[in-house]
C-alpha cells in the first residue's frame, strides 16, 4: 500500500514538473512573438485591422485586370 502511494506521488509530482516546463516554453514562445511583433511594427508593417486585434500583415495584391475580349 505505501509503495503504490510513494508510486502515485512520484508520478503526480513527474506530471506537475511536465506542465510547468510546457507552461514555461508556451511563455517564452508568446514573449519572442511579442518582439518580433514589435519590431516589425518599428518597421511600419502594420496595418490596423480592428479594435479587437493590434495589427495584421496585408499581402501586396496584383491590380485587377480586365478580362477577355468575348467573356460577358
Amino acid at each position: 500500500m505505501r509503495s503504490l502511494f510513494n508510486v502515485a506521488a512520484f508520478a503526480g509530482l513527474i506530471y506537475g514538473a511536465r506542465h510547468f516546463f510546457i507552461f514555461l516554453n508556451e511563455h517564452r514562445k508568446n514573449r519572442l512573438q511579442e518582439k518580433k511583433l514589435e519590431v516589425w511594427e518599428g518597421e511600419g508593417g502594420a496595418v490596423p485591422v480592428a479594435a479587437t486585434r493590434t495589427a495584421a500583415q496585408v499581402s501586396p495584391r496584383k491590380p485587377s485586370t480586365p478580362s477577355p475580349r468575348g467573356v460577358n
